[in-house]
């Protein structure tokens, strides 16, 4: 393979700058560059010099032989004098002496099929990157240090046994006999409690890495801007007296005990003659039904919102009661809660009741919550699975191995075992250039 070269550091002004170079020519263009020789793990400060032997920047080199690097290759990692010019024009000088501009994900693709990590780690290195919580960054380094690829290798390694044992009694009837249709049926039943338990992360999986999505809803100037920089404890969003000033859909991102959450405040529901103001009511009905979870927000001084709760009566969400602290409840009021985004009153139980209201519908005891991708490949072994299983009740021992082998394939589709170029280039496409 061809010697790759990229900028790993994000774009901008900073102190340092990263250009990393893999391949077996990485050491041989670091020494060109700098006319110094280097050691495996061991720093050198020197100079990259430019077309006319001047010198460029001077920098950290850190040098890593194979197999003792990120990629599994001779590599070179470059710290320059971080700043776009600069950077740029190091990445230039690798390029021109034999290095080829990186794809996205290449390096960590090299790591891969130079065996340093699985599949599954790969994708937890892009979970890391993507993390929008904590709970989302812990899941991801659960993933990138093994726990699902080993989990997913040890149930794959029982189903390999228990193939090798159904041949060598199909190869070998006289010296093995058939074997036990209830043994054989006992130990699919054991992998099926296994890979059933890494499907019941998936849902928390998808909260983890896109978000919790709360949409807040109510009439125009009942507090829904409000709330939502009260919640981010920032001025996000325009507040004015003025009923309709929220014309768009904002959309921001935080966390409530370590889950993502995607804030969606939207334009207030009237009847509006009001062209722009129209457009944005109509978004907010379409955000009524893409979202996770509604906060239907309605000022206390004002008789209930009929129509706002027509829209909600298929989906989850919670009634809110807003400027308690200028209005009480009256009677025949019912709200779940009642707030004060301006004081703050009742925000710590508005919180609390989102949060509950995710464990609900997600909270699972999987060590980790698998990705969509892995999801459908954990569906598709399980059908194996119970197909192998159901042949099992009277089918003859030939047909039990149909679906096993199915199984087995689909499981060594998460871990990379059993890959297509297709499934590389869909996976890897999506990290950055530099990973």
């Amino acid at each position: 393979m061809s010697t790759i070269a990229s900028i790993i550091t994000a774009p901008g002004n900073a102190a340092v700058s990263i250009i990393k170079i893999s391949g077996e020519e990485a050491w041989a263009i670091a020494e060109k560059l700098t006319e110094k020789t280097f050691k495996h793990r061991y720093i050198e400060l020197a100079w990259i010099k430019g077309n006319n032997n001047e010198n460029l920047d001077q920098v950290l080199v850190l040098p890593f032989k194979s197999p003792n690097s990120y990629t599994g290759e001779d590599l070179i990692e470059l710290h320059s004098h971080g700043g776009s010019w600069i950077t740029e024009k190091v990445l230039e000088r690798v390029l021109e002496v034999g290095a080829k501009l990186a794809k996205p994900g290449e390096f960590t693709e090299r790591a891969f099929l130079n065996q340093k990590l699985d599949l599954s780690q790969a994708e937890g290195i892009l979970d890391i990157i993507n993390a929008r919580s904590s709970s989302a960054g812990e899941n991801a380094i659960k993933i990138y240090q093994g726990f699902l690829g080993s989990e997913i290798q040890a149930i794959r390694l029982e189903l390999l046994n228990l193939m090798g044992e159904i041949t060598a009694s199909i190869d070998f009837p006289d010296e093995v006999g058939d074997y036990d249709r209830s043994k054989y049926q006992l130990q699919i039943d054991s992998q099926l409690v296994r890979v059933n338990k890494l499907l019941a992360g998936e849902q928390e999986g998808h909260i983890l890495r896109n978000g919790y999505k709360v949409a807040l809803v109510g009439n125009p100037n009942v507090g829904k801007s409000t709330l939502l920089n009260t919640l981010l404890k920032k001025e996000r969003a325009i507040v004015t007296d003025i009923a309709g000033t929220t014309r768009d859909v904002i959309e921001e991102a935080f966390s409530i005990k370590g889950l993502p959450i995607i804030l969606l405040d939207t334009a207030g529901l009237r009847e509006s003659i009001d062209k722009v103001e129209k457009i944005g009511i109509e978004k907010t009905r379409e955000i009524i039904k893409e979202a996770d979870l509604v906060i239907s927000l309605q000022d206390i001084s004002l008789e209930e919102d009929l129509d706002v709760l027509d829209l909600l009566k298929t989906k989850q969400f919670i009634r809110v009661g807003t400027k308690k602290d200028i209005s009480p409840i009256h009677d025949g009021q019912s709200f779940d809660t009642s707030i004060s985004a301006l004081t703050g009153e009742g925000i710590e139980e508005l919180k609390e009741m989102i949060y509950e209201r995710i464990l609900g519908s997600s909270q699972s005891d999987s060590a980790v919550k698998v990705n969509h991708r892995q999801a459908d490949l954990l569906r598709k072994a399980r059908t194996a699975l119970e197909n192998s299983r159901e042949a099992a009740e009277h089918e003859p021992e030939d047909f039990w191995t149909i679906d096993l082998r199915a199984a087995i394939a689909a499981l060594g589709e998460i871990t990379g075992e059993t890959l297509t170029e297709e499934l590389l280039d869909n996976i890897f496409s999506r990290f950055c250039i530099g990973k």
